[in-house]
């Protein structure tokens, strides 16, 4: 064989060990997350965005256009001594229902949102 081939069959093992790694860590975590018990945080919003994140590639993109898709992210920041900021990707429904500044309580499994709930009525929410 000659080096070419020897240097590409390197590069694909090493791209197929990579995948593999990774596949087995989300596994991890997602079974982490399925075990571990729901914790209640309190915390306050301080940061919202809606990130565009355009997972086409290129020549999909010359042929019908780019399409965008958005990812929601909210910082939340935990009330207790710790004063921790807490950076989660959250679906659009409960992205649409959080204002910065509200205060309430933080539902996670592991490092999965479960839910934000606040004590302010929907009236004062606007």
């Amino acid at each position: 064989m000659n080096k070419v081939a020897i240097l590409g069959i390197a590069v694909l093992i090493i791209i197929i060990a990579s995948a593999t790694y990774r596949f087995f860590e989300q596994r991890k975590q997602r079974i982490s997350d399925d075990n571990a018990p729901v914790t209640l945080y309190m915390v306050e919003v301080i940061d919202k965005k809606e990130i565009a994140a355009n997972e086409r590639r290129s020549r999909e993109n010359d042929v019908t256009g780019p399409e965008i898709t958005h990812y929601y992210q909210v910082t939340f920041r935990l009330t207790t001594d710790d004063r921790k900021d807490l950076v989660l990707k959250i679906d659009k429904s409960a992205y649409q229902n959080i204002e910065l500044e509200m205060k309430g309580r933080l539902f996670m499994q592991g490092s999965r949102f479960i839910k934000f709930e606040t004590d302010m009525p929907s009236n004062e929410q606007k």
